[in-house]
């Protein structure tokens, strides 16, 4: 059949491609060919003569087979056209690739053995440099991909090419970073690109299909925070510690790649020990013990007895079983996180019931597995009672405006049951959890600190959940067993509990004298009543639900002293032991001001405690602000005055206003941003303790607020300092933010004061909580709260319109949680029509 001449126009503003094989020349089962391909564009014919049309993606499968035979070469079809019987698409500059099909009598061969011929149309169609260019493209792509850079696990400025092939503006063309030549040109653009390359801290490279990592070597030698190669097609172990001999990265990613599966995984990665401190959140010098029977002894496809809706009377045989069961919980979108789904599970449980250890999680195949043994009457009332059936928790808004979590929505999941007998070696929860609490035992300070106990080296492979008050307590029972009478300091916090109403066994650590249960999950006082009895002397609370139902210090301190009556503190706060003493931490005219009082001011001192973010504190100031800075710190009053003091006070003296001691040319007022910003960068960084700080809302209305704030810095490394600060602040702008509630308030003026500090404050400063002094301490709280992220999609699902499903797979899935990105996504989703009609509800 003749081909037909032919306009290909992609719509990009690029100059149309005219096929019309006026000096073409065509090859078909050829050796070889005439003179050179030249740089006009040639045609390739992929003859399959619909031998693939059962297949669910007969391009990949072809593709697959074409990038196969070539190897190592440079080839980006264009414009790749589907048919029934064949198969087409252009391209140019490719002599060697060519050369590889020609050496092959063109013809490629797909996975499953079909052989498919190949004819090529030289000179099918002239090139002009106005055309579509691949190269240009793919540079194009790599430069916005630098100017976006992703925080990915936790690192910040990741260039992101997952599953690069499928970028958008791709379109029209076929890139694959498994081919080898297109890895390398991607590659070095990166690196020929210096200004933004000082600024990357990591890669992800994942689903890639790569399996060759010559070109990574061109960023070797530099520290970085992550590469991301999982889900590609990595199996040769020397290949792969070749390439990355001279790359080094906190964290290597290496999951769903074939050489995970082989049995020298993961002793064959020794050779890169030095350079990877963590691989797939295991750190490297525990990879070696991360042994899983999921890996390498069960196929959940065929072992074992599997359990559903369908069969659920056949639960009773394994009721006296000592192996292995399997959980699987189909999640093919990967929605739910592996910490949201023990959550799930963990208030599923039955509290009466016995203790539920998941062990060797893995998510593999879109679903979540891990294995259980020794609970069988957990396992029965999972699969009868809660027919199984996962329950999600969602936060709705009732009639009344009243938010309530209800569980309408639930994931169904299966079983296998006796999957593997239990053999030496596997883990056996008991024992590892016995480890370590010992571990986490300090016997010169008789502490106990639990805190992020799932985090404690050796339980890596076993899941503990202590929002389980049955699991609590067996713990804690263990606990009092070994340490008896030794521990004064139980540190529990950051573990999800719930209650603690049956920790009893507390009361068997005759020596206790503080308890730590800080940011949990504790919603309300009566949760912890039963502990009462226990003569504390310290506990601390906040972080927990139940600290946000108290407007008022002294509610809060009233509530809870009444349960603990021997409490001399409360969240590091001394009590005082005469009524009506106790240090006010806030003074406010209105109710109101509270929140101000958080988010501004503590944002404020933050920033200021850093040169390099103390640059970002102009967004306060404006033209016609107004600064002041005294300085009446005595050195007389100094136990040893120094000349080194002398200097370092005279840096907040020479920008000093004091009238009284400076003339009239010396006097220092600061109008203005700039000026404002000069005197601030010229102070030195200071650290601030965040216990010690008193404020004052003198006046608060919808136009100005007056806040005064007293406390204790440290001008680092080791002076002490107390300071005040005054602000009077005026609403800037209203309407703000994505409820257009919110407003801006501008500085109209501020006073500094710097002072000498007072016993009191000398002796109880910086010791009783760790420095704020990095933002990222509170929202890895925050963002790790169940809470905030329902109430996120909620809020997303409101300003879009999105269905539940659609919610969470943008804003967990495509921007990690961060509100917005995940506003741009969905802009971008829309703007571009990629949105079907059933996403929205």
């Amino acid at each position: 059949i003749a081909a037909q001449a032919r306009i290909i126009d992609f719509g990009d503003r690029t100059q149309p491609i005219v096929v019309d094989y006026r000096n073409s020349r065509k090859y078909f089962k050829c050796k070889q060919y005439d003179g050179a391909p030249g740089l006009n564009w040639i045609e390739f014919c992929v003859h399959h003569g619909g031998a693939l049309n059962f297949s669910t993606n007969s391009k990949q499968l072809i593709l697959d087979a074409l990038f196969k035979a070539v190897e190592g070469e440079e080839l980006f079809p264009v414009n790749y056209q589907c048919g029934q019987q064949i198969d087409t698409f252009l391209a140019r500059t490719c002599k060697l690739a060519l050369d590889k099909l020609f050496q092959r009598r063109l013809s490629i061969e797909t996975a499953s053995g079909i052989g498919i011929p190949l004819s090529v149309c030289l000179n099918a169609a002239a090139y002009n440099r106005s055309q579509i260019s691949p190269a240009v493209i793919i540079s194009q792509v790599i430069s916005r991909l630098m100017d976006n850079l992703e925080t990915v696990e936790g690192v910040k400025g990741v260039l992101n090419l997952s599953n690069f092939t499928a970028n958008d503006h791709f379109r029209h063309i076929v890139v694959r970073l498994s081919n080898l030549a297109t890895l390398q040109l991607v590659c070095t653009t990166i690196y020929n690109n210096d200004d933004r390359r000082r600024a990357l801290k990591g890669f992800s490279l994942a689903c890639n299909q790569i399996s060759d990592l010559t070109p990574l070597k061109l960023f070797g030698d530099i520290d970085y925070g992550l590469l991301d190669l999982s889900g590609n097609r990595l199996s040769s172990a020397v290949r792969l510690c070749n390439d990355l001999k001279r790359v080094r990265a906190k964290h290597l990613k290496l999951l769903d790649n074939p050489i995970t599966k082989k049995p020298q995984y993961p002793n064959c990665l020794e050779p890169l020990k030095t350079n990877f401190k963590i691989v797939d959140d295991v750190p490297f010098e525990r990879l070696y013990k991360m042994y899983t029977p999921l890996s390498y002894e069960i196929d959940v496809e065929c072992d074992g007895t599997r359990i559903d809706w369908s069969n659920k009377s056949k639960l009773t045989g394994f009721k006296d079983s000592p192996d292995w069961h399997t959980f699987l919980i189909p999640d093919a979108q990967c929605e739910i996180t592996k910490d949201l789904l023990f959550d799930y599970i963990s208030i599923s449980l039955h509290p009466l019931l016995g203790e539920f250890y998941p062990c060797y999680y893995k998510f593999d195949g879109g679903e979540h597995r891990f294995l259980v043994r020794d609970c069988f009457d957990q396992i029965e009332h999972m699969v009868q009672t809660l027919n199984l059936q996962l329950k999600i928790p969602e936060l709705v808004n009732t009639v009344d405006g009243v938010q309530e979590i209800n569980y309408e929505r639930s994931i169904a999941y299966y079983l296998r049951m006796n999957v593997s007998t239990f053999k030496q070696g596997h883990i056996e929860p008991k024992q590892c959890i016995e480890q370590a609490v010992q571990k986490r035992f300090n016997a010169i300070n008789r502490s106990l600190n639990l805190d992020q106990f799932q985090k404690t080296e050796g339980l890596e492979n076993v899941i503990v959940l202590l929002s389980s008050p049955k699991i609590l307590g067996s713990i804690l029972r263990m606990a009092s067993r070994r340490f008896l009478g030794n521990c004064v300091d139980l540190q529990l916090g950051n573990n999800k509990i719930v209650s603690a109403n049956n920790l009893r066994s507390l009361s068997l650590l005759s020596s206790l004298q503080a308890l730590d249960l800080s940011h949990n999950w504790i919603n309300d006082l009566s949760e912890i009543s039963c502990l009462g009895d226990v003569p504390l002397k310290s506990l601390r609370l906040h972080g927990n639900p139940v600290c946000r139902k108290y407007s008022l210090a002294s509610e809060y301190i009233a509530a809870v002293t009444k349960i603990f009556s021997t409490l001399l503190k409360l969240d590091d706060v001394e009590l005082s032991s005469k009524p009506g003493l106790t240090t006010q931490k806030n003074f406010l005219c209105n109710m109101s001001a509270y929140e101000l009082t958080n988010e501004f001011l503590i944002n404020f001192l933050r920033e200021f405690e850093h040169l390099d973010h103390r640059i970002n504190m102009m967004k306060y100031y404006t033209d016609n602000s107004i600064f002041t800075l005294t300085c009446s710190f005595d050195m007389n009053r100094c136990a040893r005055p120094t000349s080194e003091l002398f200097k370092r006070i005279n840096k907040y003296n020479y920008h000093s206003r004091n009238l009284l001691k400076n003339t009239l040319d010396t006097c220092r007022l600061s109008v203005g941003t700039n000026d404002i910003m000069a005197v601030l960068m010229q102070l030195p960084e200071v650290s601030h303790d965040y216990v010690s700080l008193q404020t004052d809302v003198m006046h608060y209305d919808a136009n100005l607020v007056v806040i005064n704030v007293i406390g204790l810095l440290r001008d680092e490394p080791d002076l002490l300092l107390a300071f005040s600060r005054q602000f009077v602040l005026h609403v800037d702008e209203v309407g703000l933010g994505v409820g257009k509630s919110a407003r801006r308030l501008k500085i109209i003026n501020e006073r500094f004061n710097i002072m000498n500090p007072t016993k009191k404050q000398t002796r109880d400063g910086f010791k009783f909580c760790e420095l704020p002094n990095k933002v990222e301490v509170k929202e890895e709280c925050v963002e790790d709260s169940v809470d905030v992220k329902e109430h996120k999609l909620i809020i997303f699902q409101e300003i879009t319109g999105l269905r539940p499903r659609w919610c969470t797979r943008i804003v967990q899935e495509e921007a990690n949680w961060d509100f917005d990105v995940a506003l741009e996504k969905f802009i971008e989703l829309e703007s571009g029509n990629d949105l079907p009609d059933d996403a929205f509800a």
